[in-house]
């Protein structure tokens, strides 16, 4: 770590104590006030029909909401400022024909009441087991996931916590058809349903765009794995969302939306955790959060630190060093919102994240799982900062959303390239890949959604991004001589604008139909030169790419609880161009790389239904999707370790997904997850090595999960609970040549949490992979390996946390 690097980790360790001291103190002052208010929220909710009224309603009051929202009539009010959950509710469905029970503290449920007790907004039931829905907002308007025509799932803020989830990897365990790549913190690749464009991450675009809150915080990099603290719920919608999202959301887009600063209420979290692993060592975790309202109920501001580490578990008997693969994480999220009016609020953001990974966290299977011998050490340091500025405003004309955003990406890794230093003249000395990558990315966007209740509804919008992506690679001896042995220097300068809009017409009150398209322009500069001891290579070259991304969905509430739906939609990545290679590099050659590779495109084609049964205990959603690929791109490797993307083909995948969640008494949750699929080349390149019964490199072409969440009332306020959950991943190769030495998967993954809550605290203990799984997870180590080694990256060992949560 560099001493700049140190001195900012020094500096966040004091932010996080001054805030921890900070949050305490103001829980402490504050704690006996909150608890008289009782559940108090603000509002800011204009007039509008009671359905789109409650889904606001939950939205800002951070409440799951459930029952017959479809059995309410009428208008409700307008509400703003701040009263209690019980007035506001009453005041919304009063005359609407409508009740509402508490399931639980969290979930809301809306029943239809008799004529003779209309009057009575609260219905009295002696058990309510319904499971409520939390409202999402990845469509650019709220509405519940089972009550929408598309494939997303969303996971709350509640169960995060609980289950100890802390990264977007943990929660492939619960959501269809999500892989996550394992090449270390910081370094993954998250495919959905089944669509990979390969394992590696080079100067493609994502596959699958990545959002924090309403701003997009990735393009051609992994996931940057911020930690899930004080999220309120992380949103995954499938398939192809090329007219909202545009370019980069083949797959899908994962949404995680943060919890906003309460404009009201003084208010502090503290987490402290400690783990053991297996083969291993110790790990810890500090998380803090304050809340505080700088003008009550005009101006609040939320901030939170934390930081975590994790032992490693591989072993390097060559270099005598023991959990080589070590990393530490830390961070610091701060938000500032202001209420402007009663119907305008803005939205200023900061996040920052370094993460430092010691080195890798792969195997070598010749020595066995958890060992390998290079001779070269695999550090990654990973450094996250973003700031965004958000408006938005909602009244009886509609709702208006706009950002604007900064990003700032850069992550250094360095490989081992010793066995390829023969081919750099190097004559088999310890030599080292060393790369550097920036990705520095401007956007605006701003978007208008008509009002629900009009037969004709829609939203309309528009996008523009500037960004300047910067690579620097060398590979050069570790010992000896400081003169690189190759270098590339590498700069993209990336423009993109574009408009779209979705027009809904409910066609009766059952049937609907909806249109959408994007019209974007997309334009691209590359300049690179690479370097060697015999002289230089140079290239310089401009497009630009202009088209149209169409969507069409027809939806039916075939009876209550119950909805179909079809669409089709389409998903697109602009093209670019290869530039790394020796400086004899051929290109546009049989068996070489393209120069230039083209943009490629996926139709996705999907039928489904969504099911909610048994008074809501009860609900499922299963999809059949058939998608087209053209010409797919995807990173691969030269024999001498340099990167180049290729349009390896064309593609399809077709298969079937469901989900389901059922509370089976008042005391057991029960949910289950499973995808089946059949991912597979069509057109084969004749330049490029694939196999068309190979399937796509790094899906499974079946996965599935299961969970049990059970909880018992202790007396006063404490409740013991019991979770498990059980995730099994089918095998799949590394490449497209389904080669088999390197083939992964097939294997299951197991967890467990046991946790003692109250209202102030919380206690759990976390036990991961249990029974000492072994499988292999992923097959790639480093770019210089893929021909000479069998990789293993076996899952983490077996591992045991526990952590401490007060609230104040």
């Amino acid at each position: 770590m560099t001493t700049s690097k140190k001195g900012l980790a020094r500096r966040l360790d004091r932010v996080w104590l001054a805030a921890l001291i900070a949050g305490l103190a103001i829980g402490a002052a504050h704690a006996a006030p909150a608890r008289e208010q009782g559940p108090y929220v603000r509002l800011q909710i204009a007039a509008k029909p009671v359905q789109a009224a409650l889904i606001d309603f939950a939205l800002q009051s951070n409440l799951s909401l459930g029952g017959d929202l479809e059995a309410c009539r009428g208008f409700a009010p307008a509400l703003f400022g701040r009263m209690s959950q019980k007035a506001a509710l009453d005041r919304i469905l009063t005359q609407s024909g409508c009740g509402f029970a508490l399931a639980d503290p969290r979930t809301i449920l809306i029943l239809k009441v008799t004529p003779q007790r209309a009057s009575r907004a609260v219905v009295e039931a002696a058990t309510v087991l319904g499971l409520g829905e939390v409202v999402v907002t990845a469509q650019r308007y709220p509405n519940l996931p089972g009550r929408t025509p598309y494939a997303i799932s969303v996971i709350s803020g509640t169960t995060l916590q609980r289950e100890a989830f802390t990264s977007l990897a943990d929660l492939s365990a619960q959501v269809a058809g999500m892989t996550v790549t394992n090449l270390g913190p910081g370094r993954d690749k998250i495919l959905l349903r089944g669509l990979s464009d390969g394992a590696f991450t080079g100067q493609t675009q994502s596959m699958v765009a990545l959002y924090l809150d309403d701003v997009p915080i990735t393009y051609s990099a992994p996931d940057p794995d911020l930690r899930l603290a004080d999220i309120e719920r992380v949103e995954v919608m499938r398939g192809p969302q090329g007219t909202l999202y545009g370019g980069g959301s083949l797959g899908g887009v994962v949404r995680t939306a943060t919890r906003k600063p309460d404009l009201d209420r003084y208010q502090a979290n503290a987490l402290a955790g400690l783990g053991h692993t297996w083969g291993g060592g110790r790990g810890d975790e500090l998380e803090a959060m304050a809340n505080l309202p700088l003008l009550p109920g005009r101006a609040a501001l939320r901030v939170v630190v934390y930081r975590d580490s994790q032992s490693g578990y591989i072993a390097n008997p060559a270099l005598r060093l023991r959990r080589v693969n070590s990393s530490k994480r830390d961070g610091l999220r701060a938000s500032l919102r202001a209420s402007i009016s009663t119907h305008w609020s803005a939205t200023l953001g900061l996040t920052h994240q370094s993460i430092n990974n010691d080195d890798t966290q792969y195997g070598f299977r010749r020595l066995g799982s958890h060992l390998r011998d290079n001779p070269v050490r695999e550090p990654h340091d990973n450094d996250f900062d973003h700031v965004s500025l958000s408006l938005t405003g909602d009244g009886a004309w509609g709702r208006v959303s706009g950002s604007v955003s900064r990003l700032s990406h850069h992550f250094d890794s360095r490989y081992d390239a010793t066995s390829a230093s023969a081919l750099y003249g190097l004559a088999g000395a310890s030599a080292a890949l060393d790369e550097a990558k920036a990705i520095d990315l401007s956007v605006a966007e701003v978007t208008y959604a008509t009002p629900a209740d009009r037969r004709l509804h829609g939203l309309v919008g528009a996008f523009a991004s500037t960004g300047d992506i910067r690579l620097s690679s060398a590979l050069h001896p570790v010992m000896g001589s400081a003169t690189n042995a190759y270098a590339e220097r590498r700069r993209d300068k990336i423009n993109e604008t574009a408009v779209y809009g979705e027009l809904t017409w409910d066609l009766s009150r059952r049937l609907s139909a909806t249109a959408g398209l994007r019209w974007f322009d997309f334009r691209f500069e590359t300049d690179s030169t690479v370097s060697q001891a015999i002289g230089q290579r140079q290239f310089s070259s401009a497009a630009d790419a202009t088209g149209l991304s169409p969507k069409a969905l027809v939806s039916y509430d075939a009876r209550p609880g119950l909805l179909l739906y079809a669409q089709a939609a389409e998903g697109y990545r602009p093209g670019g161009f290869n530039t790394a290679g020796r400086v004899g590099q051929v290109f546009d050659a049989p068996g070489a790389p393209a120069r230039r590779y083209s943009a490629d495109e996926l139709w996705n084609y999907e039928v489904g239904a969504k099911l909610r049964a048994w008074n809501d205990r009860l609900q499922g959603r299963v999809a059949v999707f058939y998608a087209t690929w053209e010409s797919v791109q995807s990173d691969q490797y030269l024999t001498d370790g340099t990167a180049f993307t290729a349009n390896v083909g064309n593609g399809d995948n077709r298969g079937i997904e469901a989900e389901a969640a059922i509370r089976l008494t008042d005391q057991i949750d029960l949910r289950a997850a499973v995808l089946l699929n059949d991912p597979q080349i069509t057109r084969q390149n004749p330049d490029f090595s694939s196999r068309s019964d190979a399937g796509l490199p790094g899906v499974s072409r079946a996965s599935a999960s299961f969970g049990v969440d059970y909880h018992h009332d202790l007396a006063g306020d404490r409740t013991i609970r019991l979770q498990s959950q059980a995730t099994y991943v089918g095998a799949s190769y590394l490449t497209f040549d389904a080669d088999r030495r390197h083939e992964m998967g097939e294997y299951l993954g197991l967890r467990g949490v046991v946790s003692l809550e109250a209202a102030r605290w919380s206690l759990s203990a976390t036990l991961d992979n249990p029974l000492g799984a072994n499988g292999n997870s992923f097959s790639f180590g480093n770019p210089f390996l893929i021909t000479r080694e069998q990789i293993i990256t076996p899952p983490r060992p077996r591992s045991v946390a526990l952590r401490l949560t007060a609230r104040f």
